[in-house]
């Protein structure tokens, strides 16, 4: 009668809603169904199942450990859920009653969780019964105790591996034994007094059998490593309660499938085999988590007659795993080794106590393990055996890399051992080297021949762990001792180009050295680049370094400043001034020996590279008239280069001149479709005037740039000036180091018209200043003067630099119009004939300016 009245109810309460709404819902929820089980605090206990998210209607109480459909799990700790009551009253047909409500969200459980609730009270359960039938044994005939004994379920108190071919879900507890009159008379009965019993599954998979056969039908397995738990019952035979399908069963596990465990005692060990892994769970083929090497002394607890139990850390977190017994031993194992330091056997395991003996590296010992930062080795002293402690640190294996300093200037590998054989390779003295024990007397190493590995031989008398005293000569003006192996330190003292000094390798980039200041010794650092073998000798003037006929790409002219720098080590210099947007090294190099600097630089704009081409040659040429004593267009070189410090950036946009010279493949993939784009759909960058992220650089500085005419408002090939002035990496940059070096002087080259820019609004005297240096250059240079507009567009780094710093700032433009291309590079001659002397020029006013300015 009940389940007709509610169907009414059902059917009347569905015609409210439009029939597509209810289809959809429906159909929503069938795609979201998912089984899951309720849990109250404890078995004796329900949950609520409330009408709405109020919590103030019970539409009913739900039974502990009930299968439910969750329907959605909301954010305010409650689930949907709907759960289907039996109702099976006196004198009534079986009805169903469906409820749908909410729970709260703490009550509801997963499958695999249910499993794990239902096994925790269980083994309370049986923990609790087998305490109470020990207290009640002497007064319980032997009837009563076999009826009443239970039968302890297996436990997955770690974390249960089922048997791969067993995919249901499975749930285990423990379970009582059924009562005689329900079991068959040949059914295994339970010793009275059988206590809970543990112990790991041994083999790979471990059966529960359906009776005390093995031939007879298996209920379940167990991956080897599983923690069963289980009772005896005969002398070949446990027996337990397994869930199957939610049924529980009695099963039967034969005694030679498990390892019982034992009582837990701290043991101290060490490790046996060459490699000792620590397991995850207790079987072989599981995953290793830790591993130590033989002699290891190791802390562990004993757990079964085959594993012990270890407690390791990973990655920092504590974790439990499982050594095998056999891996390990309470006898230390005796060990060969190989030092590979200087290695002092000491008294006693401390490096204060009295030192025993002394061995070189490359020596044999043999020695056991002591802790896990000592050995004990047994030596002799005066003819008698004494024991004594060496540092794990000093030894290892005797395939252990060593490392050495060569000894001798001409340091050795030969292809065999022998002096006399075939040298593969020479190493100066002071190089660190790598080899292994191969004799008392000899070393092997890998070296590369022509690309390919090859073994040789080193004498062990021809290297040392102590690195050398080395002898050389300063090569950088001045060389520089710091106070720590990094360049932006502390200096501690300083020598001029070509003195004498002594220095002990450090590292592969510093050498250390021990100098006296104010009379105190300190110690300092070298770079290895600032000294060299031989003295430097003095520069001729000689030099034919920079080709500027030809494309000049970023690589030349690195290479060239470097050259440069090495030929002329006490006039010029060079540093890196920041980084492009990709990340390129912005180069500057200076010339000169003077206070007062010039600033000159090139390639703001990518096809406009030939302007590389002229400051790395004014730069060669400057040099070698400097050492020639020479004169350029009647220019005393050698007077104004010791008077002042030109400094050049000779490509201050090296990502730009690298795309419009070599395209998209020297840019990430990642990044071809913007470019391509910001190119207007060409893959030819041969007009490409701005940097690498579509910003013009010479309309970044901040003059005028609010005002600045005709710029795209998106990055582009040309012309964008960007979302704010001074956000391009490589203008920054630049305003960092005129701030650095204050110029009194700039000069800006471009390179489209022939023609000179040299005002943008100064007032009238230094209108008048400036406009005296311009008719000098437009006369040495025959450009044009380019005289102010009523709106200059401004932008540019020299219009930033007559506004910011009033002082003189020109942009010559060195080559004929092109359009949207570089010039071609037969242009040059004639711009180096008109601009050779532009930088001495400048640079010998700046002297004036300075000198005026310091009055």
């Amino acid at each position: 009668m009940k389940l007709s009245i509610y169907a009414m109810l059902f059917a009347l309460f569905i015609q409210l809603f439009p029939q597509n709404i209810v289809a959809e819902s429906l159909e929503e929820t069938d795609n979201e169904q998912q089984e899951v089980f309720l849990f109250a605090e404890t078995a004796d206990e329900t949950i609520d199942l409330y009408e709405d998210l109020g919590e103030k209607n019970v539409l009913v109480t739900i039974p502990d450990d009930t299968k439910v459909e969750l329907i959605e799990t909301l954010e305010d700790d409650f689930t949907l859920v709907k759960y289907i009551e039996i109702s099976n009253e006196k004198d009534s047909e079986t009805q169903e009653i469906i409820w749908t409500g909410y729970v709260l969200s703490d009550y509801v459980i997963n499958s695999e969780e249910a499993e794990k609730i239902r096994e925790d009270r269980h083994e309370a359960e049986l923990n609790k019964d087998y305490s109470e039938e020990t207290q009640s044994a002497g007064n319980e005939t032997v009837e009563e105790k076999t009826s009443k004994e239970k039968v302890v379920d297996l436990q997955k108190n770690q974390q249960s591996n089922v048997d791969d071919q067993q995919n249901q879900q499975v749930q285990e507890e423990v379970g009582k034994v059924p009562d005689e009159e329900q079991e068959s008379s040949s059914s295994p009965q339970l010793p009275k007094e059988s206590p809970v019993i543990k112990g790991v599954a041994i083999k790979q998979p471990t059966p529960i059998y359906a009776d005390t056969n093995v031939n007879s039908s298996v209920l379940k397995t167990y991956k080897q490593g599983h923690i069963l738990s289980f009772r005896a019952l005969d002398a070949n035979w446990y027996i337990a309660n397994v869930y199957v399908n939610d049924e529980k069963l009695t099963g039967y596990i034969n005694k030679d499938d498990v390892d019982l465990l034992i009582d837990s005692k701290r043991i101290e060990g060490y490790a046996v085999k060459q490699i000792v892994s620590v397991y995850a769970t207790p079987s072989q083929s599981a995953k290793s988590i830790k591993s130590y090497k033989i002699g290891q002394a190791l802390v562990y607890r004993s757990f079964s007659s085959e594993w012990h139990e270890a407690t390791v850390y990973v990655n920092g977190k504590k974790q439990q795993g499982y050594i095998h017994a056999k891996d390990v031993s309470k006898t230390a194992p005796s060990l060969s080794g190989v030092s590979i330091n200087l290695t002092t056997v000491y008294s006693n395991a401390s490096t204060s106590s009295k030192k025993l003996k002394t061995y070189k590296q490359g020596r044999i010992l043999k020695y056991k393990s002591y802790t896990s930062s000592w050995h004990v080795v047994t030596v002799i002293i005066n003819g008698k055996k004494q024991t004594g402690y060496i540092k794990t640190s000093d030894v290892g294996d005797l395939n252990a890399t060593l490392k050495g300093y060569a000894l001798i200037d001409q340091t050795n590998i030969y292809s065999k051992t022998s002096k006399s054989s075939s040298k593969l390779k020479t190493y100066k003295k002071g190089h660190l080297l790598q080899y292994k024990y191969y004799n008392s007397n000899w070393f092997k190493a890998t070296v590369y021949i022509n690309g390919k590995a090859k073994t040789g031989y080193i004498n062990a008398k021809d290297v040392s762990i102590n690195p050398p005293l080395l002898k050389g000569y300063a090569i950088a003006n001045p060389t520089i001792v710091y106070s720590k192996t990094s360049k932006s330190s502390a200096k501690v003292k300083s020598y001029k180009l070509g003195s004498a000094l002594q220095y002990r390798p450090y590292d592969k980039n510093w050498y250390i050295v021990t100098v006296y200041v104010n009379g105190k010794k300190q110690t300092g650092y070298i770079h290895v680049k600032d000294v060299g073998d031989k003295k430097a000798s003095k520069p001729t003037g000689n030099t034919n370094i920079v080709n500027p006929l030809k494309v000049y790409s970023y690589s030349n002219m690195i290479n060239d400043i470097k050259k440069l720098q090495k030929a002329y080590p006490d006039l010029i210099t060079y540093k890196v001034i920041g980084k492009s947007e990709y990340g390129r090294n912005i180069y500057a190099v200076s010339i000169g020996n003077g206070k007062p600097t010039t600033f000159i630089n090139g390639a703001h704009h990518a096809r406009e590279w030939i302007t590389t081409n002229l400051n790395m040659y004014m730069l060669e040429q400057y040099a070698k008239a400097y050492y020639k004593k020479q004169k350029i267009q009647g220019y005393n070189v050698k007077s104004i280069l010791n008077s002042t410090t030109i400094w050049f950036v000779p490509m201050v946009n090296p990502d730009g001149v690298t795309l419009q010279q070599q395209g998209l493949k020297a840019f990430p993939k990642s990044d071809h479709a913007s470019l391509i784009k910001m190119n207007e759909g060409s893959k030819d960058f041969k007009r490409w005037k701005a940097n690498a992220k579509g910003i013009d650089l010479n309309r970044q500085y901040d003059a005028g740039w609010k005002t600045i005419h005709s710029s795209p408002k998106a990055p582009s090939y040309k012309n964008f000036k960007g979302y704010s002035p001074a956000s391009a990496a490589e203008v920054k940059a630049i305003l960092k180091f005129d701030k650095e070096i204050d110029p009194e002087i700039a000069v800006a080259y471009h390179s489209s018209g022939k023609l000179l820019y040299w005002n943008y609004k100064q007032d009238a005297a230094r209108y008048k200043r400036d406009h005296v240096y311009a008719n000098v250059i437009g006369k040495m240079t025959g450009y044009a003067l380019m005289y102010p507009g009523p709106n200059p567009s401004g932008g540019g780094y020299t219009d930033w630099f007559i506004q910011a710093r009033k002082r003189p700032g020109f942009t010559p433009e060195i080559a004929t119009y092109v359009y949207e291309s570089s010039p071609p590079l037969s242009e040059f001659n004639g711009a180096w004939r008109e601009n050779q002397a532009v930088g001495l020029y400048v640079a010998q006013e700046s002297v004036k300016l300075y000198a005026a300015r310091k009055k």
